[in-house]
């Protein structure tokens, strides 16, 4: 009875543990986080006085090794997906019958913090080696050997596939930079950055903007910024102050990373051409630069009876990429049709190795996307691979899977999205109809999937530097610019 009584104490002290480390995290005031930490000490020595048995010994070792056992089960179901709807509800079971687990799972509910259901596991584990440790006793320890190499093992488990869960794995980049809207570091790319790494004309350009009233505000695809930035610091007279002093003032400008010159993506800066929030005339973009806009912003700005006008200024060439081990050099545009659709699943159907063909998609109204459908034409996509996200706005979100390196992934964006701004490492472009994707196939039209670089416009704005910048980017000095970006040029036999 004696030893039970000890042992049961002495699980009691978990959750006032766990409460201690909760105040903390949850920012209770500093001094009731000490006192339940005092008193959780004071039961500590306690216990120490009262000499633990083995009785104490087993009842932590067995719920620590029943609680990693589970976790280690259910992180490997939810392939390490402590996001998705089968760990959250696995994990609020848990919590719920772990000694003082209310109080974790309303905390956790309440904040979002996934991270500290690892206390399940952390705190029973300290408890049974503290018991161990305080025992003194040689025989137990050594009988503990087999519990901690196997604890171990488990924990081992856990955390490779947390490491690789699909968010992480699936999530491209991470879209950590430039408030969210891409999976590039543009920091040394903005109009006012120093040092910059945006391309400059030999000699300061014909066209120069001077009043910021008249300067036409752009926005665009990710892999264009650095070309209209470098445009826009060319022509704009003193856009790096300006952009500085709106950065300073302006909340909008901080989000969208400029007033004038703008960084978003493809989907915001298109709705930015197309909605005059405020209807007072002053649209949030008035060029749009990227590929052809999809079908649905088509149809938005047909719905809208906003008709467009699409410059094309450049050549881009929309490609296919795999891993570079892959046997597989080149494909037909009908066989790369019949993967997406789901007719192709495996390379050995292709002359390639005996292995299943991951074909990775982009989100929906990206550019990538965009272009991708009009390449299916009248053949429908397969469903994308996708994954659980959770949102802290909009709890767990259906997320497209993002190009990741492992055996038999396939990816497509824009070459100059590959290579110049290096976003797909370690992968090989396919040849596609027996053609690569070179500058010089580009140039010459050869590469079968080659796109316009566009400029996107409102047909009714009749302000002069609208159309001004338009003839800047089809000029001599802007065929450069865009070749020295990195893109092919209009100009007949133009080069780097």
């Amino acid at each position: 009875m004696k030893s039970l009584k000890k042992s049961i104490s002495f699980v009691l002290l978990l959750p006032l543990s766990s409460l201690a480390l909760m105040t903390v995290i949850a920012g209770v005031p500093f001094l009731m986080a000490c006192f339940i930490s005092l008193f959780s000490l004071t039961f500590f020595y306690w216990l120490r006085r009262n000499q633990l048995d083995q009785t104490v010994i087993l009842v932590n070792g067995g719920i620590a090794a029943a609680l990693i056992l589970a976790m280690t089960v259910l992180m490997v179901a939810a392939g390490g997906n402590i996001e998705g709807k089968l760990m959250d509800t696995a994990i609020s079971w848990i919590l719920l019958l772990f000694p003082g687990g209310f109080i974790f799972y309303m905390h956790i509910t309440a904040e979002g913090i996934k991270l500290i259901s690892l206390m399940i596991l952390i705190l029973p584990l300290w408890a049974f080696f503290l018991s161990v440790f305080l025992s003194k006793r040689t025989d137990i320890l050594k009988k503990a050997v087999p519990f901690l190499a196997g604890t171990l093992c488990c924990l081992g488990v856990i955390a490779w596939q947390y490491a690789n869960r699909p968010s992480v794995r699936y999530a491209g980049h991470g879209f950590d930079y430039m408030h969210g809207y891409s999976s590039t570091d543009f920091s040394d790319y903005m109009v006012y950055s120093e040092p910059s790494r945006l391309v400059q004309l030999e000699a300061p350009a014909s066209l120069l903007i001077e009043k910021e009233a008249d300067m036409p505000k752009l926005d665009g695809a990710e892999a264009c910024y650095p070309l209209y930035a470098a445009a826009a610091k060319a022509v704009y007279q003193n856009i790096a102050d300006i952009e500085k002093r709106y950065l300073e003032q302006d909340e909008t400008s901080r989000y969208t990373n400029g007033k004038i010159v703008r960084f978003t993506n493809t989907v915001r800066a298109f709705e930015g051409l197309l909605h005059d929030l405020n209807a007072d005339g002053d649209y949030d973009v008035d060029l749009f630069f990227g590929a052809r806009p999809s079908r649905k912003q088509m149809e938005m700005a047909k719905t809208l009876k906003i008709p467009l006008t699409i410059t094309p200024i450049g050549r881009e060439a929309f490609v296919f990429f795999v891993e570079p081990d892959n046997p597989v050099t080149g494909l037909s545009s009908e066989e790369i049709r019949k993967i997406y659709h789901g007719d192709i699943t495996n390379w050995s159907d292709l002359g390639g190795k005996k292995q299943e063909i991951r074909p990775f998609q982009r989100p929906e109204n990206s550019g990538s996307q965009a272009m991708m459908e009009y390449f299916m034409g009248d053949v429908s996509l397969k469903e994308p691979l996708s994954y659980e996200y959770v949102d802290s706005m909009f709890g767990v979100l259906q997320k497209v899977a993002e190009y990741a390196n492992e055996g038999g992934a396939m990816g497509y964006s824009f070459r100059y999205f590959v290579e110049d701004l290096n976003q797909e490492n370690n992968v090989r472009l396919l040849a596609v109809d027996g053609v690569l994707p070179t500058i010089e196939n580009i140039q010459n039209g050869t590469y079968p999937l080659t796109v316009d670089l566009c400029v996107v416009s409102r047909s009714e704005d009749s302000r002069p530097y609208v159309q001004k910048m338009i003839d800047f980017m089809l000029s001599e000095e802007g065929q450069k610019m865009i070749e020295k970006t990195g893109y092919a040029s209009l100009r007949p036999g133009g080069s780097r």
